[in-house]
């Protein structure tokens, strides 16, 4: 009896150990993806500034550097435009009224290909913040609340597809071992889902909700100053020309807008849909118990001798 106690308590212990572990875990990996769009916008304005005033970077890293700003991080583009465009096909498919959402997702990528994935984004967002600054410059024309709230409630949804497709699968194949993903997979929990919501809320009012607009700011800014290049008599320079990082940036920002959106609508759409399946619920019983009364009452009494009669 003591020895299996002891294995009890061991077990205890370690899901006690085991479940706040895997949460801290889950959510930081999940926030690299709200830090990928951080990245690539610093990098976007730092090759804005630097075309201007035609200087060379001063940076505490130069080897990185040329590696993350002088060559296009396609891979981390890729990968970005990837789980942003899987998102939106998602978004636009699935029906609202899935309980769980991991059932909505028709591909799973191996284990294997999750852990390089998740290796490859979290070195390329780690020294990419580390060698690059914000210096508090915002590109292009301020926009309002609401259109800023949309784009947070893209990056959120990408952030939850990012979480469930690669992050959870290599957290729980760590901790359990095995194979997490496809028919394997765990269910997300409640607090796993608020995790979520609140750190990537907390890190878009406090970095995102203003640096990101750069994305779609360079090209803003570097069309009107192609329109008002050449009224002064200069000659328009090569670097001013919205080029195709340009518009890959402007894609991806206004795609996660549109992904916010597919939301919202969706959002609203089961709001409607649970409040008249309330009201229908609330009509039905009083019909149903009335005629389960008429038909459960039983037609059998008693005589004075104690004979059954119908």
């Amino acid at each position: 009896m003591s020895m299996a106690g002891g294995g009890k308590w061991m077990r205890e212990a370690e899901q006690l150990l085991v479940k706040p572990f895997r949460l801290l875990t889950t959510t930081l990996l999940s926030l690299l993806l709200p830090l990928s769009f951080l990245l690539l916008s610093r990098l976007s304005a730092a090759s804005f500034v630097f075309s201007l005033i035609k200087t060379p970077p001063q940076t505490e890293s130069p080897s990185f550097f040329s590696v993350f700003h002088y060559t296009n991080p396609a891979i981390l583009y890729a990968f970005v435009s990837s789980i942003s465009v899987y998102t939106l096909v998602l978004g636009l498919t699935t029906k609202i009224t899935a309980t769980d959402p991991n059932r909505s997702i028709p591909f799973y990528p191996h284990v294997r290909m999750a852990w390089l994935t998740l290796f490859f984004v979290q070195i390329s967002v780690g020294l990419g913040l580390e060698g690059t600054n914000s210096d508090g410059l915002i590109i292009g024309s301020e926009r309002n609340f609401l259109s800023r709230l949309v784009f947070f409630f893209g990056l959120h949804e990408v952030m939850l597809l990012w979480c469930r497709v690669i992050v959870r699968p290599v957290v729980d194949s760590t901790l359990m071992g095995g194979d997490a993903c496809g028919h394997n997979r765990r269910e997300e929990t409640g607090v796993e889902r608020v995790a979520l919501a609140v750190s990537c809320g907390t890190l878009w009012w406090w970095k995102l909700r203003d640096e990101v607009e750069v994305l779609v700011g360079v090209a803003e800014a570097k069309r009107a100053l192609l329109l008002l290049l050449p009224i002064h008599g200069n000659n328009v320079n090569g670097s001013m020309e919205v080029g195709m990082v340009d518009f890959v940036n402007w894609w991806l920002y206004y795609m996660v807008v549109t992904i916010g959106m597919v939301r919202i609508v969706k959002g609203s759409l089961w709001f409607g849909m649970v409040l008249l399946f309330e009201q229908g619920s609330r009509r039905s019983p009083r019909g149903n118990t009335s005629a389960h009364l008429v038909s459960t009452a039983s037609p059998v009494h008693y005589d004075d001798e104690g004979d059954i009669k119908v």
